[in-house]
């Protein structure tokens, strides 16, 4: 009898684990069949390209709530690091350095707000509440409040270009994607994250740096955005003044989805990922079934409530 229970624990505890890969299926199959033109090559590469920037945007955000933070300003370091790259093109930089001071930009505005929150003790909260306005504003101020035009094409084939029939912004993002899953399970700084979002009192006891390394977490987040704004701004040939206005919240969205624990400690790169997938699959799916753009935050709030409340039975079920 025990064993039966401990059985049915078991498997009640592994599709709750994997619920949200299971959802992804689910969605997969139901999309197949109801939504026309969804089985194609051209609208599968389709997906993935959008889903590129979300991508990198989840995986700033994963780095930070594994260490119990949050980071609301990652859609605007995007906008400001292709702001900033498509300036230096359009005075003359070549566009591998103004890529490379762009990101260094986002870098640094992560790395600050890092400090400020560990160092100075401003919550997560207020300090990246505070950059979004911050960096949104001087994206404004940087292009005037108009869109800046880029005329390169060595950065346009960021958005434009396959590697072996795969956009390379897929490339980009799955590159990011493999890199970060193997600092986080195979590094020991990658560890002490983890340790860090458990039990910051005991990290601390333990010798861990836990205010240098949640700084760079921030930095990495920074970097993370920077690589999205390029992606957005590649994209569209374009600096648009709002692009990534708004995406801090399908960021924070897609990590919830995948499990990610809100108060740190706990996550996964494919977690981060399947969540990001599943939100743009979600966002295809409703274009393809031409629904209203209206319902696309209301369908996003669904499956986020959803995913808090699978993430309440998985903590329950582990007591």
């Amino acid at each position: 009898m025990n064993a039966t229970v401990l059985k049915g624990h078991s498997l009640r505890q592994f599709l709750m684990d994997q619920g949200v890969l299971f959802a992804f299926i689910a969605l997969l199959i139901f999309l197949a069949f109801v939504a026309p033109h969804f089985v194609s090559v051209n609208n599968f590469f389709s997906v993935l390209t959008d889903a590129a920037p979300l991508v990198l945007l989840a995986l700033s955000e994963l780095v930070v709530m594994l260490v119990a933070g949050i980071d609301l300003s990652v859609g605007a370091v995007a906008g400001l690091t292709g702001a900033l790259a498509a300036t230096m093109m359009l005075s003359g930089f070549p566009w591998p350095l103004a890529l490379f001071l762009a990101l260094l930009a986002a870098t640094l505005a992560g790395l600050l707000q890092g400090v400020v929150i560990n160092y100075l003790h401003i919550t997560d909260f207020i300090a990246t509440l505070a950059g979004l306005s911050i960096f949104s504003s001087l994206t404004l101020i940087v292009t005037n409040g108009e869109p800046l035009n880029i005329n390169d094409n060595g950065f346009n084939a960021i958005g434009e270009s396959h590697i072996m029939g795969i956009p390379d912004q897929v490339w980009i993002a799955g590159l990011m994607v493999i890199l970060l899953a193997i600092f986080l399970s195979l590094t020991a700084s990658g560890l002490y994250l983890y340790a860090i979002g458990g039990n910051r009192v005991a990290a601390y006891r333990a010798g861990i740096r836990v205010r240098r390394l949640r700084s760079l977490a921030y930095a990495f987040s920074g970097f993370s955005a920077g690589l999205a704004g390029v992606i957005f701004a590649a994209q569209l040939a374009t600096a648009d003044p709002n692009a990534g206005r708004g995406d801090e919240l399908p960021a924070i969205a897609a990590v919830v989805i995948g499990g990610v624990y809100l108060f740190g400690g706990r996550g996964t790169v494919w977690g981060a990922l399947i969540g990001a997938l599943l939100l743009s699959t979600i966002l295809d799916g409703l274009v393809l079934l031409n629904i209203s753009p209206f319902y696309t935050e209301l369908v996003e709030g669904v499956v986020i409530l959803l995913a808090v409340m699978l993430g309440y039975l998985k903590k329950r079920g582990t007591v």
